[in-house]
């Protein structure tokens, strides 16, 4: 059992975007995303301002999405980069936390909460590489209409070159497809990495709860150990903060536009296939492909922003256990000094370990509730508009 809380899946992930403590040429891997993304949407961009009249309403959505999602990845490398030092910070403080807390963990926390971060953080990262899979077989299986002379890639880009002859099409296919699979694994990491400090912090706290439920009225000292051991906690949130705030923001701008955009695609196949006919089902053109491509995709997306979401409400849930350990305790045998110093403890704990989207909203499971009736919402004109 792993007697620390920092994942594996996360280090050597964190190693391959370049943004590790110690990676080795950490400026190249730099300018190799910038460049690579920078050029490709510069491409995905133009394809859809040159095709805007002459493609169908759902295929400039299907880029759209596609778009988007780039775009979301750039800016949270851009976010990471600025915020190296934090990044730093964080690590160095879980492998002090495990160290420091090893002695008061009775329970095993550490090791099952370890285990726990490894098995969700190599999760993740599977779940999108499978949703790249499906998303390029249904693009690949995607019929060509007998009067387009164009080649099917996997993202949809307005090249300076021909892309319809051997063997360019084949070597830009290839190149696409590398790029999407290192993109998608990129994109998994933040992910991955919030959940891991998430965890960090709900297993010191547990441990934190478990030595106050065993303190006597003998030992006020200490509970002035659990207060400063609880302002660390509290440190340690503030820097997940100031790391993830503004790529919080940014996935509640852009994944609410990526969930309609796919929303919509989804909705549009399944209402006309099924109006068809029952037995006509998924027989309309490119209706089997497309719910390939955007379903798994989907999933993915709501997934990544629910687990933003749960990570504020799970830090605000592990605070409040503080108040409710203390309770616990034989607090009115305890000396006056001592009982004040609970007093404190319990209205910082009250107030939560908040996150939020950009300092002006709050990470919670009503956060997650909002922004998929919103979707919905510019989903609905969406379908007005089609």
């Amino acid at each position: 059992m792993s007697r620390n809380t920092i994942s594996q899946s996360v280090k050597y992930g964190l190693h391959f975007i370049g943004i590790w403590p110690g990676t080795p040429f950490p400026v190249l891997r730099k300018v190799f995303w910038l460049l690579s993304t920078v050029f490709c949407q510069i491409y995905q961009y133009k394809y859809m301002i040159t095709h805007f009249k002459t493609e169908g309403f759902i295929e400039m959505i299907d880029s759209l999405s596609v778009a988007l999602t780039y775009s979301l990845m750039i800016g949270k490398l851009f976010v990471a980069w600025i915020n190296h030092g934090v990044l730093r910070e964080i690590l160095s403080t879980m492998e002090d936390d495990c160290a420091k807390y090893a002695e008061f963990d009775r329970n095993n926390v550490i090791s099952k909460t370890g285990d726990l971060s490894f098995l969700l953080t190599t999760t993740i990262p599977a779940l999108y590489m499978i949703s790249v899979t499906c998303n390029a077989v249904g693009t690949l299986a995607i019929p060509q209409s007998n009067e387009s002379n164009s080649r099917q890639l996997l993202i949809n880009m307005d090249m300076p070159f021909d892309t319809n002859q051997s063997p360019t099409y084949e070597l830009v296919l290839a190149a696409q497809i590398v790029y999407q699979v290192m993109s998608a694994y990129t994109f998994s990491m933040f992910s991955a990495f919030l959940l891991m400090t998430i965890l960090h912090a709900g297993c010191v706290i547990d441990i934190l709860c478990n030595i106050i439920r065993h303190i006597s009225s003998q030992e006020g000292g200490q509970f002035r150990f659990v207060a400063i051991r609880h302002q660390e906690i509290i440190l340690f949130t503030q820097r997940i903060e100031r790391l993830f705030t503004y790529i919080a923001l940014c996935q509640l701008l852009t994944n609410t536009l990526i969930i309609c955009c796919l929303g919509f695609l989804f909705i549009t196949v399944i209402n006309t296939d099924f109006v068809i006919s029952m037995h006509k089902a998924l027989q309309v053109e490119n209706g089997l492909p497309l719910i390939l491509k955007s379903f798994l995709f989907y999933v993915v997306i709501c997934l990544e922003i629910f687990v933003y979401c749960f990570a504020g409400e799970y830090l605000n849930t592990k605070s409040k256990m503080i108040v409710d350990a203390i309770c616990e305790t034989t607090w009115y045998d305890l000396q006056p000094t001592t009982s004040r110093r609970l007093v404190l403890l319990i209205l910082k704990s009250q107030k939560g370990l908040p996150l939020t989207f950009g300092k002006f909203s709050s990470l919670s499971l009503q956060s997650f509730a909002n922004i998929m009736k919103a979707s919905a919402s510019y989903m609905s004109v969406l379908l007005a508009m089609s």
